[in-house]
């Protein structure tokens, strides 16, 4: 049984759920884990509903839950092929495992002078691509630049971008952020930014470089929306997976608003004409081993 579900105020493509009735045992999991409404039970049997709440978000749930292997979703980059057994519970990280992977993740910003072999890098956008996203399937989309040369290159790049926000420190430009950004932003960007992107143009002009530490790898990680938290989640997903793999990572900033200002060179370093680059990190095998780990606190936690 397949039905095509339908939103006529929004346009967006909704996955196409279906059940296989010869398998399906008539549980009802699936209707009841359906964010969106699209299967529901009728006379004690889920039935695809055409005209649900949202229509299909092709999140999967359906199909994480069925016992049987009934159900069925496509659309909106998802095939049945999608679905694979979880491995049982003993196979899981426990949550010692899990927190003493927290504690040992670091910023590094010494590498090895070591490629990132590319079976490696597809082997963490694997992991880092199961990051929960706000509106399934999530539409981040991932640039890599493998190799010293290409990210040196980028950095090439992106110092120049840098040195036109300089005109930001100026008189004039202090009168233009003001008029462009509210108080605390025109504080980060004149008590933090300007004097990173200064040291960074600095250090550039002596060989050195501040902006990806010499890393071979830089991920850029990019959206159709510039102000959602999906690609930070699927960044910091990366650099957990990248400690599993014996890799160390460091999320970049200052990456993306340079990238932002220039289309050219949006363009030039992969990024699609109509989405906005939102984090990037460096990879590599760090060259420096921690021993010990640093206890971190929020700044306050109230229950209410």
């Amino acid at each position: 049984m397949t039905r095509r579900t339908e939103n006529k105020t929004v346009n967006v493509e909704w996955g196409v759920p279906s059940i296989d009735e010869a398998v399906c045992t008539l549980c009802g999991l699936c209707a009841d884990v359906c964010p969106s409404f699209s299967i529901r039970k009728k006379d004690g049997k889920p039935v695809v509903v055409p005209d649900g709440m949202f229509g299909c978000l092709a999140c999967g749930h359906c199909m994480a839950v069925c016992p049987s292997g009934a159900i069925c979703v496509t659309g909106r980059g998802l095939t049945g092929e999608d679905v694979f057994p979880l491995p049982p519970v003993a196979a899981r990280a426990t949550t010692a495992a899990l927190e003493g992977l927290f504690q040992a993740r670091r910023s590094t910003r010494h590498y090895e002078d070591k490629q990132v072999a590319r079976a490696t890098i597809d082997h963490l956008l694997a992991m880092s691509s199961t990051a929960p996203m706000g509106f399934p399937p999530s539409p981040v989309g991932v640039v890599v630049i493998n190799g010293k040369e290409r990210v040196q290159e980028l950095a090439k790049d992106l110092t120049a971008a840098f040195k036109k926000w300089l005109f930001l420190g100026t008189p004039l430009g202090s009168v233009i952020l003001r008029l462009m950004m509210d108080k605390p932003s025109v504080k980060m960007m004149r008590d933090f930014v300007l004097p990173v992107a200064k040291a960074i143009i600095e250090a550039r002009a002596a060989n050195r470089d501040l902006l990806f530490y010499n890393a071979p790898c830089v991920i850029l990680f990019h959206y159709p929306m510039k102000d959602t938290v999906d690609p930070t989640i699927a960044c910091s997903f990366a650099t957990m997976a990248a400690e599993t793999l014996g890799l160390g990572s460091c999320m970049i900033g200052t990456v993306p608003p340079a990238l932002q200002g220039d289309r050219k060179l949006r363009l030039k370093w992969g990024v699609p004409e109509k989405n906005f680059p939102s984090i990037a990190m460096t990879l590599g095998y760090p060259s420096v081993k921690f021993r010990n780990g640093i206890r971190r606190h929020f700044k306050s936690v109230e229950y209410i």
